[in-house]
C-alpha cells in the first residue's frame, strides 16, 4: 500500500498591490495561565475545609459556653436584664441535653449487710470472740452524689445486740474497717441488719 506524500506548501506569493513583509510570521496564540486556575483552585479548597472547621468548633464552643453561662448564672444573683441573639442566614443546629438524673430516697430495704469475719477465738463450749466487718451492698436505684446518708445496723448473734451506723455518699460506704462481737456459743453466727435510714 502507497502512503501519500504530502508536500510542504509554497510560500505564497504576495499580490500585486500589497506590500512584502517578508516571511509571513506564524500566529502565536495566547495561552491563558494554567498555573493561576490551579493555584485558585487550590486557595478556594482549602477556604471551604477551614470554613467547614471553623463552622463547626463555632457551634462546638457555643454549645460549652452555653453550659459555662448557665452554670455563672444560676450563681450570679438574678437580674431582669433581656438581650436578643443576633439573627443569621444560617440556622444554628437544634442540641438536646440530656436529662438531669434523677435519684430517689434509700430505705433499709434497699442495703443488703453481709458480716466478714476477719479473726476468730474460742474458748471451748464458753463462747468466741470475733473480730469482723460489715460488707454493704445497695441494691436500689442510682444514690445523689451530693447527699449523705448514715445508715443504722445491728449485729445479731452476739452475746449483746450491737448497734452501729455507717456513711453513705453516692456510690460509695464509709464502714469501720474492724468490729467486735462476743458469742455465748461457739456455733453462734453473727448476722446483720439495717434498721433506719437518714439523710445527714
Amino acid at each position: 500500500m502507497a502512503q501519500p506524500e504530502f508536500q510542504p506548501e509554497s510560500d505564497p506569493q504576495p499580490q500585486p498591490g500589497t506590500p512584502d513583509t517578508g516571511s509571513p510570521q506564524p500566529v502565536a496564540r495566547k495561552r491563558k495561565p494554567l498555573v493561576g486556575w490551579i493555584v485558585g483552585g487550590v486557595v478556594l479548597v482549602l477556604l471551604l475545609c477551614f470554613g467547614g472547621c471553623g463552622a463547626l468548633l463555632a457551634t462546638t464552643n457555643s454549645g460549652d459556653k452555653s453550659h459555662q453561662g448557665k452554670a455563672a448564672a444560676s450563681t450570679a444573683p438574678t437580674s431582669s436584664v433581656t438581650t436578643s441573639a443576633p439573627t443569621t442566614a444560617a440556622a444554628a443546629p437544634v442540641t438536646t441535653e440530656p436529662p438531669l438524673p434523677t435519684y430517689e430516697t434509700p430505705t433499709k430495704n434497699d442495703f443488703k449487710l453481709k458480716v466478714k469475719v476477719l479473726s476468730k477465738k474460742c474458748f471451748g463450749s464458753a463462747g468466741c470472740n470475733i473480730t469482723y466487718r460489715i460488707n454493704v451492698t445497695y441494691t436500689g436505684h442510682g444514690l445523689d452524689p451530693s447527699k449523705t446518708y448514715e445508715v443504722t445496723y445491728q449485729v445479731k448473734g452476739a452475746e449483746d445486740p450491737i448497734i452501729n451506723t455507717f456513711e453513705v455518699t453516692g456510690d460509695s460506704a464509709s464502714v469501720q474497717q474492724e468490729e467486735m462481737a462476743s458469742t455465748k456459743r461457739s456455733g453462734d453466727k453473727l448476722t446483720a441488719v439495717v434498721t433506719d435510714v437518714s439523710e445527714l
